[in-house]
């Protein structure tokens, strides 16, 4: 099957154009086809990170992904796991995962717990190396002169081993879905949003707990060994420690506990916050419109509230975890030497320092459980999450009829089905008996609210089927009412993933009647459309759409109301050249509310409450004299009903006219690119991102921490460092007494005190400081959060054409969850480590000097990597989360359009395109894990080098150094490596997550609207009391740099006065909306009302006092209540009443919610019909004094489009009103007609 192509015009052109090749595209995966000393030392990856240094890195720069690592490859392996859990009593996606990548996650636990066991040798060495130096000092050696270069070459030897065994353990670990058939009760308990949400942060934890996996699987066999070897050295005093360590289990418990209650709700809290995001950022243009920025905030700001108490709460539960674990060793260390002490009453520097180095080997089992538990809770409520969502019920395919006897088409027997099985007042059809076959029209036509569009959706088995059957004999080509339109090129949206019939092709376009708006792009069919079809209007979308199903050459063709975004002479066209013409042999099913095509119709069904009430042709429907026929006499032949002659004069006219600029193409390029590319910056991160992170929670507190970071550090090494001075002070105080003099210095009890009371200093600064980082950390996240989200109310619209959707969400979503969760984990343990890796190099600096002659070259070379793996480093971090946000889009993109892409049978072609996207991404995640190891070993071998030469010089020096000087180094020599290690890493990490904050950052800068409120400048509060406007030499463009879309507008229009605007697609006529309402300011010229030029008020001052009914009617998730008045300032009787004028007071006083009723998200459990109407009863609620109609009638029927007229005329009779329109009976008792020509008056005067 072809996969259907959505690169960028611009990607085209460079692919066409013969460059020089830069970097390793196309190049098979090099750790998939490397030698083994080559993969042992990962040194393939050498010459990447000198690409990296001397390129921007680009995604085209990456080698292909290994075969076992594409996304094809490993859904194919935990789909056949999942089959065989989904049989089990209770599955789990957890243990699907386990059963698919089982063996070898085992093998790296093999290969890490050879690690693990590696590190011992250390303490172990260190133990007989000062032994060996004690008993050189004293000439009592029997060992070989030259056993410490012996000792520091196995040091050195077993070390790296231990090195090797851990990356390729991490390398295997770092190894270790599908919403698009989810049915319609399973898709109204989720939300898109909880989909994104379940896709960017449930995901991400599960690839971070895999990460870690071994660490956590390992930490309690290395605590007990460490245990075991260190009662070997020091006896009973092993289990004061053990106790300690015991006595904070049920405190770690009880903290865990909370943590996962916590982590659970605080979930939830964060879906309902996306949730409201998406849906504010999906109607931005009409909550700019209507002035609601204040009201949808409001809840997405309560949202935000609820979810930082909780992170607060979650963000002390995880302090006191890591407070506990972290001052563990410390404590244990106290006590565990005061006890040695106080039973040996002496301290021997062999054994006092290996206990050290055990007790240090501890910290890093310890210091993992928190962050292991922690992520543990949230992948098992991940797991959980991800499991319920695959469990939810799916689409049963409809009933494909194979008996070759029969026509192509759709039979409906006895047909019961329903919207939701599981709610009782679920709308639905009820005993459908239907039938369209063979080559036929059949036109189906009903009151709004009736169930035209629940049959379609019932054809296309989108519904519960209930009783009967439904089947299908043939393809399916469907018209969605509201046309999906992919972010692809205009061509690539019609052909939609077919062969390319270029004659077939051209024909198609001739009938959509889409030839005139190609000549009028300056990129003709390859021209880039928006997401949701953004530079296209209503008609173009709508047209796309159809020609889409046409140019599919279907058996059967579903069309939703498919002519209500047209005007009417373009609908004439279609209606006769393409459903009449080009489809006249096929089976064609056509919703409409134009009722004066019914005599062209092959059959005509009547919809009424979801049941067929009458059917038949035209003329027998007439005949019957029922209910439907006095419709047919009063709204019937509301327009010219000629046929196929009147539609070639139209277009002869239209191609006579002047041909100019079309309206709505906002390209910026000329090469017909829309959508910008996404930012990457270039570069380290800049030091303004640290300065906007380190103030966003309050400078002060941040500066208050780093001091206890640095006061932390000095005071544990300052107690490790006590304890050596005290053991050193001891032997000379035995010295002196052996010797008969007077001893001087602290005594023993003396040394002792301090060294506790500096221990217990030590252990408080850490709680305060954890404490108070973690604060910090909160608020700045709420603070980002805060400015971020305002900065994005601000945006103009511009913004939002440009920029997709999944990209602003991925903000929301990813980037800000790390900032929520783990940057100031990552920041704290940067720290910490980092001055943990200064203080031993001072340390060991001061006691043994000569090691500072090989730690120069070392440093140097550590330096030198570091810097060039930071290059490598940021630039896959960048372009990993740049590749993140094309997932997100065409995941928007397929949950907005699942309905098509079923109809279509283009599951397949879509799911390839999913996981192209999806390689793309890990392609760069996992590159970097690898440059990780890359790093991390060479990082390794200078730390072991560090080891190696401590070794050497104390060795050298063995008859001058005391040895507790010895066992100080040593333990502090052999900590080195892996803070070094974990310190740089940590260091890319950070650098890594600060990049979130970077790309908030770019959001919360750039351009703004103009000022909401102008304080000293605002409108009396009854303006505008008469209601005139005057256009004068109004011009205005998309954007700088493009030619404008209204050329020198210049009209006066008198108060009360109404105003039908006409014009073929482009012409202009929503582009006088939008300078109204001044979602785009004016180039030149102006804009009065009453008098008032409108460009000196605030925005929310004008549009407030201005209303609109936009074409697309939109709703809001929430209640009937919210939708009307977000702002909550109208009493009850005032909305019934509004609600009874536009006849839908029956409908919701027949439920017990009433003015509480549930509305979905997008409105989707009302139809089209019904959201037009309760869109006209919020203009009735603002009681404006000037009202835009912007096709507002185009999804009803003609009673309906009757009552809305007269309720016009009736409630707005005082008010400016002008309408844009597509039928000529909404605008023929106009006072004046304004005809637009490519953004020029043409006419204007009476009818």
């Amino acid at each position: 099957m072809k996969e259907i192509e959505l690169d960028r015009p611009e990607e085209k052109k460079k692919k066409v154009k013969k460059e020089k090749k830069i970097g390793y595209g196309g190049k098979k995966s090099p750790e998939e086809n490397s030698n083994f000393l080559s993969n042992l030392t990962f040194s393939w990856a050498d010459g990447f990170v000198i690409h990296c240094f001397r390129n921007v890195l680009q995604l085209s720069h990456l080698w292909d992904l290994a075969s076992y690592d594409k996304s094809e490859y490993l859904a194919k392996k935990i789909a056949k796991s999942w089959e065989i859990e989904i049989q089990k009593p209770k599955p789990s996606y957890l243990r699907a995962g386990f059963r698919a990548f089982g063996k070898l996650q085992l093998l790296s636990i093999f290969l890490y717990a050879i690690s693990v066991g590696i590190q011992f040798v250390g303490p172990e060495i260190l133990g007989r190396m000062v032994t060996f130096v004690v008993e050189s000092k004293l000439g009592t050696s029997t060992e070989d002169p030259n056993m410490g270069y012996y000792y520091a070459l196995i040091m050195f030897g077993t070390a790296m081993i231990g090195s090797f065994c851990t990356y390729h353990a991490n390398r295997i670990s770092f190894r270790t879905g599908d919403p698009i058939k989810l049915s319609n009760s399973a898709r109204s308990d989720t939300s898109p949003g909880q989909i994104v949400n379940l896709m960017s942060n449930d995901a991400q934890r599960m690839v971070e707990v895999f990460g870690m996996f071994n660490n956590g699987a390992l930490a309690l066999p290395q605590i007990i060994i460490c245990l075991a070897l260190l009662y070997k050295k020091i006896g009973w005093p092993t289990f004061v420690g053990l106790g300690l360590m015991l006595a904070a289990i049920p405190f770690n418990g009880m903290a865990a506990k909370k943590l996962t209650e916590t982590r659970k709700y605080l979930v939830s809290l964060s879906d309902s916050r996306v949730k409201a995001t998406n849906e504010i950022l999906q109607a931005i243009k009409i909550i700019k419109l209507y002035a609601w920025e204040d009201s949808f905030a409001k809840k997405v700001i309560e949202h935000r509230n609820n979810e930082i108490k909780l992170l607060f709460s979650y963000s002390r539960y995880r302090t006191i975890l890591i407070v506990i674990i972290s001052a563990l060793p410390t404590a244990a260390a106290i006590l565990v030497i005061s006890s040695y002490y106080g039973h040996e009453k002496s301290l021997d520097a062999s054994r006092i320092f290996s206990a050290l180095s055990y007790l240090n080997l501890l910290r890093l089992p310890l210091g993992f459980l928190p962050i292991i538990i922690a992520l543990g809770i949230q992948m098992q409520i991940a797991g959980k999450r991800v499991t319920d969502f695959l469990l939810l019920p799916e689409m049963k395919d409809i009933q494909q009829i194979d008996n070759p006897s029969l026509p192509n088409g759709v039979y409906m027997k006895n047909s019961t089905t329903t919207w939701n099985k599981l709610k009782e007042d679920s709308f639905g059809l009820k005993n459908i008996n239907f039938e369209a076959t063979g080559t036929s029209l059949t036109m189906v036509v009903g009151s709004v609210g009736s169930g035209k569009s629940t049959l379609v959706q019932a054809m296309l088995g989108e519904l519960e089927i209930i009783d009967g059957e439904i089947g299908i004999k043939g393809s399916i080509a469907y018209v969605p009412q509201q046309a999906w339109i992919i972010n692809a090129t205009l061509k690539e949206n019609i052909i939609f993933g077919k062969e390319l019939d270029e004659e077939r092709y051209q024909k198609v376009l001739e009938v959509c009647a889409l030839k005139r708006d190609i000549e009028l792009f300056p990129q003709g069919d390859s021209v880039e459309i928006g997401e949701r079809g953004i530079n296209l209007s209503g008609g173009q979308k709508q047209r796309v759409s159809i020609a889409r199903a046409v140019y599919s050459d279907a058996d059967v063709y579903i069309l939703d109301d498919p002519l209500s975004a047209v005007d009417s002479h373009v609908g004439k066209h279609l209606f006769h050249k393409c459903f009449k013409g080009i489809l006249s042999s096929k089976t064609v099913i056509l919703v409409a509310n134009q009722i004066n095509y019914l005599p062209f119709a092959d059959n005509t069904v009547v919809l009424k409450s979801g049941e067929i009430v009458e059917r038949g042709t035209y003329y027998e429907l007439i005949n019957a004299k029922l209910e439907f026929a006095s419709l047919l006499q009063e709204y019937g032949v509301d327009e010219n009903t000629k046929g196929d002659d009147s539609d070639d004069d139209d277009d002869k006219k239209d191609d006579d006219k002047k041909e100019e600029k079309v309206e709505k193409p906002k390209q910026s390029d000329k090469d017909g690119t829309l959508i910008s590319e996404e930012e990457a910056e270039q570069g380290a991160v800049a030091g303004k991102v640290y300065w906007k992170y380190v103030t966003a929670g309050g400078g002060l507190l941040f500066l208050f921490a780093m001091i206890l970071f640095l006061l932390e550090t000095g005071s544990k090494t300052f107690t490790d460092w006590w304890l050596s001075h005290w053991q050193t002070e001891s032997s000379e105080r035995m010295e002196s007494i052996l010797l008969g003099e007077e001893p001087t210095g602290l005594t023993d009890d003396q040394n002792l005190g301090i060294y506790i009371g500096v221990g217990m200093a030590s252990i408080i600064v850490t709680v305060v400081r954890t404490f108070s980082f973690f604060e910090y950390a909160v608020r700045a996240a709420h603070s980002i959060h805060h400015e971020l989200f305002n900065a994005l109310l601000k945006k103009p619209m511009s913004f939002f054409d440009q920029t997709p959707l999944g990209r602003i969400i991925n903000r929301f979503t990813r980037d800000l969850d790390i900032i929520d969760n783990l940057i100031a984990t990552s920041i704290a343990q940067f720290f910490t480590l980092m001055l943990s890796v200064l203080a031993t190099l001072i340390l060991i600096s001061i006691i043994v000097p000569w090691l500072l002659i090989p730690l120069a070259p070392i440093c140097i070379l550590f330096f030198i990597l570091q810097y060039f793996y930071r290059y490598t480093s940021r630039g896959l971090q960048r372009i990993e989360a740049i590749t993140r946000s094309p997932i997100f889009n065409h995941f928007s993109e397929t949950l907005n359009g699942v309905v098509s892409i079923r109809a279509y049978k283009k599951q397949q072609e879509n799911i390839l395109k999913n996981q192209k996207r999806l390689d793309d991404n890990n392609n760069c995640y996992l590159t970097l894990q690898a440059m990780n190891r890359w790093l991390g070993l060479r990082l390794d071998f200078l730390g072991n080098l560090i080891v190696f030469f401590s070794c050497i010089f104390i060795t050298l020096k063995k008859d001058t150094i005391s040895p507790s000087d010895v066992g100080l180094v040593l333990s502090y020599a052999l900590s080195i490596t892996s803070n070094l290690n974990q310190g740089v890493l940590q260091a890319a990490d950070t650098e890594t997550k600060m990049n979130s904050v970077e790309r908030i950052s770019q959001y919360i800068r750039g351009a703004v609207e103009a000022p909401q409120i102008i304080d000293d400048c605002r409108p009396s509060p009854d303006w505008p009391i008469n209601g005139s406007i005057k256009f004068d030499n109004l011009v205005m463009r998309y954007r700088e740099g493009l030619d404008p879309v209204l050329k020198g507008i210049t009209c006066e229009i008198k108060a009360k006065e109404k105003i039908g605007i006409v014009g073929r697609t482009g012409a202009g006529k929503s582009s006088i909306v939008l300078a109204l309402f001044r979602l785009i300011e004016a180039s030149e010229g102006s804009i009065s009302i009453d008098g008032e030029n409108i460009a000196k008020f605030g925005l929310k001052d004008l549009r407030r006092n201005l209303a609109i009914i936009p074409q697309d009617p939109v709703l809001f998730s929430g209640t009937l209540r919210e939708n009307l008045d977000p702002f909550n300032e109208c009493p009850d009787h005032e909305l019934w009443s509004i609600l009874d004028d536009i006849q839908l007071s029956k409908v919701f006083k027949s439920t017990e919610e009433g003015l509480n009723s549930k509305v979905t998200e997008n409105g989707e459990n009302f139809s089209v019909g019904q959201r037009q109407l309760i869109v006209l009863a919020r203009a009735l609620l603002r009681k404006p004094k000037i009202l835009v109609l912007d096709e507002a009638t185009a999804s009803v029927d003609g009673q309906s489009d009757s009552l809305i007229q007269a309720t016009i005329r009736n409630k707005f009779s005082n008010c400016t009103i002008l309408t844009i329109a597509h039928r000529l009976n909404t605008i023929m008792d106009s006072d004046k007609i304004m005809v637009l020509d490519a953004g020029k008056i043409s006419e204007f005067d009476e009818p």
